[in-house]
């Protein structure tokens, strides 16, 4: 399930590096009592909340929601660099 699995990569990545919920809540001007009641409650946050979540924990709502990080923006971007400095490339003969 989604919300079990959000709350449960959020908590593992704070355990990873070393940053106590409370830490996260003050540096993102978030409530502890409600990120508390989310996580008991297994509620899903807002999406603007989730994303962030995700950028102060240097990752993604993707790995947030289902523990996989998706490679497919990723690769678009290289495709779309490749690209990109081909056209320069061209231009500059």
């Amino acid at each position: 399930m989604e919300k079990d699995m959000f709350w449960k990569n959020v908590s593992l990545l704070l355990k990873n590096k070393k940053i106590s919920q409370e830490k996260m809540c003050e540096d993102l001007g978030m409530s502890i009592y409600t990120l508390r009641s989310s996580i008991s409650k297994q509620v899903l946050p807002r999406v603007d909340v989730a994303k962030t979540i995700a950028d102060y924990l240097d990752t993604s709502v993707d790995f947030l929601l289902t523990g996989k990080e998706s490679n497919e923006y990723k690769e678009r971007l290289e495709k779309l660099k490749t690209k990109i400095e081909n056209i320069i490339q061209e231009e500059g003969k």
